[in-house]
């Protein structure tokens, strides 16, 4: 979750506060005020982006007891301040916390894809989504450059000499 939540926030730092801003309140169906209130409230992008994800997840999976995200929300706010990290938060609600990152990830990145296609730049090797994608057209356009030198022949190993035979032992 700690990767995530510094994933995001690198990703904010490149894109820009208004532009995830956007992705978030696109992906959650939310009014960017409300994402504005939760970053006031002194939480960084990873942590607003995990949280609307498990909100969104529990309104899905439990709509009895949380039939809209606020009240998703509150719950999980009651659990972050009881000093609860994401993974006892999720195992306590019932959610498995690694698929739902993979699919806020997956989901993100199709967004990125629709709202901004014109801001997809390289990055580092360890960036995710988009940018893994990008390294992969560059490999391939090196794969189509010219060939390589080849490297000479290495010579051939010389023969060892035989070895001589063993004299028979006599049994004493």
């Amino acid at each position: 979750m700690q990767a995530m939540q510094r994933e995001t926030e690198n990703d904010v730092v490149k894109r820009g506060q208004q532009n995830h801003l956007e992705l978030l309140s696109k992906q959650f169906q939310l009014p960017g005020s409300e994402i504005e209130k939760l970053r006031n409230g002194g939480q960084g992008w990873g942590e607003i982006t995990i949280r609307l994800a498990l909100a969104d997840k529990l309104t899905k999976t439990d709509p009895t007891n949380f039939p809209t995200l606020s009240a998703a929300q509150e719950r999980i706010e009651t659990l972050r301040n009881d000093g609860k990290g994401w993974g006892s938060i999720s195992k306590e609600l019932g959610l498995k916390l690694g698929p739902l990152v993979s699919d806020v990830r997956h989901s993100l990145n199709e967004l990125r894809r629709d709202l901004h296609p014109d801001q997809l730049t390289a990055g580092k090797a360890d960036d995710r989504g988009d940018v893994k994608r990008e390294a992969h057209a560059e490999r391939l356009e090196q794969a189509q450059r010219p060939e390589r030198l080849e490297r000479p022949e290495r010579p051939e190993r010389s023969e060892r000499p035989e070895r001589p035979e063993k004299p028979e032992h006599i049994n004493r």
